[in-house]
């Protein structure tokens, strides 16, 4: 009993100095980011001409974060190329873009929210000889719940670890004091905005040594050159997404301009949305979308993709995704789709603006249709690059 006693006088002081992800709630925030991706295959010998396969794309976001209302808007564009092994195959060609802008607002600090929606896309498919006609599409719905983004608080842990590590500070910051810092990192748009460009760092590593200065933990009183320095290197690293909370959303949609440039009748669309922060490293998303076009004979759709990501190092990040696609038609006598894909992929960060990643895809799809091309297991590999405009 006394051995007992006094594991729990050792263990409770460390339980409750710990900090946890469902501990953080965002600030008031605004950012942008922007990303460049590409990957290329090519292999020539023993075929009658060289075969290659490519894909580059690119994607920008910007977005504003508070507990009552929250925005976002961003653009998705991509290029793809191949040719086959054949001599008859011929260099073929696609690419798409999309853009979407959603609003979530809250009523009056409670988890219930109205949400809008506004969804563009203009295409052109492999082996096809024109693009399609636009796509456009509106929506408006209720929701209950919330999602936190809570990625700034695993960087300010890690800001912590380091700083320990080399002895700049003298303990670990109370759960406040993580969130607090965390806060200030999250704003770094807003001293950009007000301080420029350039000179903003110099106030936001201030605000950020003020955190530490008041919870007594620099000896010297400041930070000192080696811990400015490890408190850049650690903010030029990237970070894998840290979420928790869940939310559920329903409403109507209406496709303006279809693809092959008809209108369609209302949708009925319903999504959740779950995210969980195993541990300090292991990070679990899964969302699910549905809808159903309000005609007499209702076409379901249900999207479902699970991810979990895994921290090997402050370098490297494994992600493993399974994206299900089900199409259930209308018809009576049509068969069910189902696509399945399942990705693996290991990023490994050079430097906060630059990453390569390998990856690992295997596709099934599953139509009820027996030997007509597609019931294999496809298997592909890729490398590629990845580069951060903002």
């Amino acid at each position: 009993m006394k051995k007992l006693a006094i594991l729990l006088l050792v263990l409770i002081p460390i339980a409750l100095l710990s900090i946890e992800f469902t501990d953080y709630t965002n600030p008031v925030s605004f950012g942008q980011e922007a990303y460049l991706n590409g990957n290329f295959n090519f292999k020539s010998g023993n075929q009658d001409q060289a075969n290659y396969n490519g894909l580059f794309n690119g994607n920008y976001l910007i977005y504003y974060n508070s507990l009552p209302f929250n925005w976002k808007v961003g653009t998705d564009g991509k290029i793809e190329f191949s040719r086959g092994p054949n001599t008859a195959d011929d260099a073929e060609t696609g690419y798409s873009a999309t853009a979407f802008a959603n609003a979530d607002r809250y009523f009056n600090d409670t988890e219930f929210f109205g949400y809008g929606s506004l969804n563009l896309g203009y295409r052109k498919n492999m082996a096809m000889n024109d693009a399609d006609d636009p796509y456009a599409k509106i929506g408006v719905g209720l929701g209950y719940g919330r999602v936190i983004d809570a990625t700034v608080l695993a960087k300010s842990m890690r800001i912590i670890d380091e700083l320990m590590k080399f002895n700049v500070i003298n303990g670990e910051l109370s759960t406040g004091g993580y969130i607090e810092l965390a806060q200030i990192i999250e704003k770094v748009g807003e001293y950009e905005t007000k301080y420029g460009g350039v000179e903003y760092k110099k106030y936001w590593y201030e605000d950020m040594e003020k955190v530490l200065a008041k919870e007594g933990l620099l000896p010297e009183g400041n930070l000192k050159a080696l811990g400015l320095v490890r408190l850049q290197e650690v903010l030029d690293q990237r970070f894998s997404s840290r979420k928790y909370g869940w939310t559920l959303r329903g409403g109507i949609g209406y496709v303006l301009s279809n693809y092959d440039g008809s209108d369609s009748d209302p949708s009925l669309d319903v999504s959740f949305e779950y995210a969980n922060p195993i541990s300090k490293k292991l990070q679990f998303i899964e969302r699910m979308d549905y809808s159903t076009i309000l005609a007499d004979e209702l076409d379901h759709m249900i999207v479902n993709k699970a991810s979990l990501t895994y921290e090997l190092s402050t370098l490297v990040d494994w992600e493993n995704a399974l994206i299900t696609t089900i199409t259930v038609p209308g018809a009576s006598n049509a068969e069910n789709l189902i696509d399945n894909n399942f990705k693996s992929t290991f990023y490994y960060y050079v430097t906060n603006k630059i990453n390569l990643n390998t990856s690992l895809t295997l596709h099934l799809y599953g139509d009820g249709v027996d030997n007509n091309g597609n019931d294999d297991l496809d298997t592909t590999f890729f490398f590629g690059m990845a580069y951060r405009l903002r």
